[in-house]
Order: C-alpha cells, then sequence, then structure tokens
C-alpha cells in the first residue's frame, strides 16, 4: 500500500473512531493514540485534489538542515510559520534540525554502533523548555527512537499531536529522510544492515474544519501518482563526534536558495526536479 492509500485510510479512520472538539476554538475531527505504519521510501502523498507541494518540502528540508531558527528563509516557503514566532522574535522553535542535528543525533547513532541491540538510541524534539505561556509553536514531536532488530532498522516517532495536512503530509518525507540518514550511516558499521519500517504514533491526529470537504474529495478522486523517496547519498555525517553536513547537502541548500531567488521560485516543477537529483522519485502507479 503506498503511502497516499494510507492517507486516505488515516482519514477514514479518523471518521469512523474520532469525535469533533474544539482547541483554541477551531473545529477539528480527532481521534486520540493513533498509529501507522510507513514505508521510508514511500512516503509522498500526491492527490488531485491535493497535489503535493514539492516547493515546501524543498525549503523545509534546507531550513532543518541550516539549522536556522530565523522566520525569514522558511516564510518564503509557508506564512503560517510567520504566525507562530516567539514572543517579540523571529524565532521558530519547531526548526527540526536545530532540534536533533547535534548531540542527540550523534547519541542515537552512537548507542547503536556500540550496542547492536541497543534500546537507548533516542533523538528528543520537545523540551521542557517550551512550556511557557504565549508559546504558539509547541514542539509537536516528542522524540524518535532507533532500533535494529533481525538486521532491519527500524524507526518509532512519537508526536504528541499531529494534523493531517499541515503536519504529517511533510512529517512523513522528512522523518523518512532521517531514518534513511541513520541507516546510511549504520551501514559503514553494518554492510549488511537493512531499511525497516518508520512506525508513526501520535497521542492525537486531526483534521480541520477548512479541511472537511477537502477530505471528502480525496476519498472520491483518489491520487495522481505514486513516488519512491530513496536518499542517493549521504546528506548527514559524524566526524570527531560531531554532526558534519557533507558536500551533497551543502549543494542542496545552496540549490534551494538559489532558485528561491529566481522568477521560477513559484513552480513546483523546478523544486520536484531539484528533489529529484538528490532523491530517487520514481513514479511507479497512478489513480
Amino acid at each position: 500500500m503506498s503511502f497516499s492509500d494510507t492517507f486516505i485510510d488515516i482519514i477514514k479512520h479518523i471518521e469512523e473512531t474520532g469525535e469533533e472538539s474544539t482547541p483554541r476554538d477551531l473545529m477539528v475531527k480527532e481521534t486520540m493514540l493513533a498509529n501507522i505504519t510507513i514505508d521510508p521510501i514511500d512516503c509522498i502523498a500526491d492527490f488531485k485534489d491535493r497535489p503535493f507541494n514539492w516547493k515546501y518540502l524543498s525549503g523545509e528540508l534546507a531550513w532543518y538542515l541550516k539549522k536556522d531558527r530565523d522566520v525569514n528563509f522558511i516564510g518564503k516557503f509557508s506564512s503560517f510559520w510567520n504566525r507562530i514566532t516567539n514572543p517579540g522574535t523571529n524565532e521558530i522553535n519547531s526548526n527540526y534540525g536545530h532540534l536533533i542535528f547535534n548531540e542527540q543525533f550523534v547519541w542515537a547513532v552512537d548507542s547503536l554502533v556500540k550496542d547492536k541491540n541497543s534500546r537507548q538510541a533516542i533523538m528528543f524534539f520537545n523540551r521542557p523548555d517550551y512550556q511557557f505561556e504565549g508559546n504558539k509553536d509547541f514542539v509537536c514531536t516528542m522524540y524518535a527512537n532507533f532500533f535494529i532488530r533481525e538486521n532491519q532498522l527500524h524507526m518509532k516517532l512519537q508526536m504528541r499531536s499531529n494534523d493531517i495536512f499541515y503536519g504529517l503530509t511533510f512529517d512523513a518525507p522528512f522523518f523518512s529522510f532521517l531514518h534513511q540518514s541513520v541507516y546510511l550511516i549504520l551501514k559503514d558499521t553494518y554492510p549488511e544492515l537493512e531499511l525497516g519500517w518508520y512506525f508513526h504514533f501520535a497521542d492525537n491526529i486531526h483534521f480541520y474544519e477548512r479541511h472537511f470537504e477537502l477530505c471528502n474529495n480525496l476519498k472520491d478522486n483518489g491520487k495522481i501518482k505514486d513516488y519512491s523517496f530513496i536518499l542517493k547519498s549521504k546528506f548527514i555525517d559524524i566526524v570527531d563526534g560531531n554532526v558534519q553536513l557533507t558536500d551533497t547537502a551543502n549543494k542542496y541548500i545552496k540549490s534551494v536558495e538559489d532558485i528561491s531567488e529566481t522568477e521560477g521560485h513559484k513552480d513546483q516543477e523546478n523544486y520536484k526536479l531539484l528533489l529529484g537529483e538528490y532523491f530517487n522519485l520514481n513514479e511507479y502507479g497512478n489513480s
């Protein structure tokens, strides 16, 4: 089953098992304690009524790699971020690269290098520091847990809250990238290691009232195509105990920055072609 098919199943699951709620006076359909199994090389949801936003994925990945909390760069790709900066600043809390491309990433990889059966290979995202009054960007992701069993590297991703449209649509590719990045590094230690499954857990998974009609359309009209999403080479490595971007990653960042400054910055195809230079985006199905 492709991720587009899984996405439709998530909508149906929320509608069939969940209920309506009004957090912050906004109507949502939600369900609690959801879990989803994702193939980390099939994580793109692309629909006739909601084509995948290749531009945003390109920008978000570059932003995470830059570990840049300033809203100015990511604001070029989505105005959403401008509304949730920390009070009196231009800073965002949910730059996941800032949160994990550091000792968190090193800890998880080193734990599995030292002990292939480790149960301690965890990267923490949310922090107690974010529990303050007036915080509009309370990080949604809690932790990623990596484990090797039967010679496969699996990842469990734990969310406290997950909007399927503004969150999961792009969370799935990024966390698949993270999963594959850890895998490529561990292959140096375990050459026969295989890439396993990505298990996505959310304490609350939901969609807002503004997407109620869209959900019906997605169920009725189906997907466009299915894509693989396979990282061709390392973006991230560990050198002398520190996370280091590879030349490939730096080239990718520069390419995204360059496109964002051109007349073609609104063209989804430009960003899709760029991603295709670094990921195998093989089309393998249609509706």
